[in-house]
């Protein structure tokens, strides 16, 4: 949401002498803090969340994260709620775990092998479960558009 998880590894990768390592920040539009920040080259206040993923919901982006994007090789990416929470779906049927939509944000990327082609090695970070049941993600996706 405002940039903690994205600052922690960046700082991580820069610890660690892998500065030249990308990430792939992931939102759902309506959530999009980051993104629009990215898009303007500063900080920006989103007017509201529009978005399931109400734990990526920051209306702006620490500055930290904002550094992160200055300093470090970060490609923002949105996917749409509906794109997440099938991510979500598939997660727990190939894991046997239940993540919220935030999480499933960075899985519908990950899922997405066409986003990916350009890497040889993929990470992701998998985190979250509090804030949905399967019931709750359920019922969302049978809200979302097509």
């Amino acid at each position: 949401g405002g940039g903690g998880l994205l600052s922690g590894v960046v700082e991580g990768l820069k610890r660690n002498g892998w500065q030249d390592v990308p990430v792939l920040a992931v939102e759902t539009q309506g959530a999009g803090s980051l993104h629009a920040a990215a898009q303007a080259g500063h900080t920006v206040e989103l007017q509201r969340i529009a978005s399931v993923a109400t734990s990526l919901g920051a209306k702006r982006v620490a500055e930290q994260a904002m550094e992160c994007l200055r300093t470090h090789p970060v490609e923002s990416h949105l996917v749409s709620d509906r794109e997440a929470l099938q991510a979500c779906e598939r997660f727990l049927l190939d894991h046997r775990l239940l993540v919220e939509p935030a999480c499933g944000a960075a899985l519908a990327l990950a899922y997405n092998a066409q986003a990916l082609a350009n890497y040889k090695q993929v990470m992701v970070v998998v985190c979250g479960g509090a804030t949905a049941t399967l019931e709750q993600i359920q019922a969302w996706l049978a809200a979302c558009p097509e």
